[in-house]
């Protein structure tokens, strides 16, 4: 099943004073389609659009042309859909709250809904590594930790699809739990890295951004191995340079 499938994207911004404005393409005619289940890596250098794109198609940002699609349905945007989790590279919370508050307060008030969600928190943050963490506050934590709670905050509201901008990188000692998790999943999820390194031990795809446009993908999941040929990572990571 086609869970979102995009056409023609485009995006430019505005730089300069108003008398001498000048625009920058950040997407060029981006074309992406996502199945049900799959993880997508998207890999490029910085500049090259991938959290423009991610903010596009997540509906936070306003785009200038192309259709996106998310389940069949035309996605104008003003906003996530519910079943959308949007993540970025560095998570923001109240630096008063604990983490147990992040996962109180920020979601639905509806009384199923949140009966549920607490029954799914102690196994959530235990899976990543967080039940230590519950009772500290936001502020006392490190970004490692933070990104491991905004991904634990995405699967305690039962997210269908997650877009990670940067979420991957710097997990430190962290990486093999929040990898395990995730491949353990059966969200669709789409992660941006500047490194294919960092995407590969979970991703099913990699496509590769460069100055707004999509350039390639390679898919070579297998099951014990995730992300398995060595040369075609070093290959990308080549065109990164």
């Amino acid at each position: 099943m086609s869970v979102l499938a995009i056409r023609s994207l485009r995006k430019s911004f505005q730089f300069g004073s108003a008398s001498s404005a000048r625009s920058i393409e950040a997407l060029t005619g981006v074309d992406l389609d996502v199945e049900d289940g799959e993880v997508v890596g998207i890999v490029g250098g910085q500049g090259s659009g991938k959290t423009t794109f991610l903010l596009c198609a997540a509906g936070l940002l306003r785009r200038d042309a192309g259709s996106i699609r998310w389940y069949g349905e035309r996605f104008d945007g003003g906003g996530c859909l519910p079943c959308l989790s949007f993540l970025p590279a560095v998570p923001t919370y109240y630096p008063f709250l604990t983490v147990r508050d992040v996962f109180d307060h920020y979601g639905p008030r509806e009384q199923d809904t949140y009966a549920r969600r607490s029954r799914l928190i102690p196994t959530v943050t235990a899976r990543l590594g967080l039940t230590d963490h519950l009772a500290s506050t936001v502020g006392s934590l490190d970004v490692e930790i933070l990104k491991r709670v905004a991904i634990a905050q995405a699967l305690v509201d039962e997210s269908r699809v997650l877009l990670l901008d940067g979420s991957l990188d710097s997990l430190g000692s962290g990486a093999p739990l929040v990898h395990r998790v995730i491949r353990e999943s059966t969200s669709t999820l789409i992660a941006t890295s500047r490194h294919a390194g960092v995407l590969a031990p979970v991703a099913t795809r990699i496509v590769v951004m460069d100055a707004g446009r999509l350039t390639g993908s390679f898919s070579a999941m297998q099951p014990d191995s995730a992300f398995a040929p060595l040369p075609l990572i070093r290959q990308i990571a080549e065109r990164m340079h």
